[in-house]
């Protein structure tokens, strides 16, 4: 029986914790980009390419990662 909890990890050849970690500091990241952009509303002299910048570190990183699959 194939267990839920470690079927997609393994798709990406990592361990079920590898890939919470990995997921966890995506959430991080997007939760930073959408501050910043909060911030840019009210003060757009501020952040002014941080949160696309945070987007394509994450866009790349999952790029690669699905090149290995």
């Amino acid at each position: 029986m194939t267990n839920i909890f470690t079927k997609h990890p393994q798709s990406f050849d990592e361990s079920f914790l590898a890939h919470e970690f990995k997921a966890i500091n995506y959430s991080f990241m997007m939760m930073s980009a959408a501050v910043c952009c909060c911030i840019h509303t009210f003060f757009p002299f501020l952040f002014q390419s941080t949160a696309s910048s945070i987007a394509y570190k994450i866009y790349q990183d999952v790029k690669k990662r699905r090149k290995q699959i």
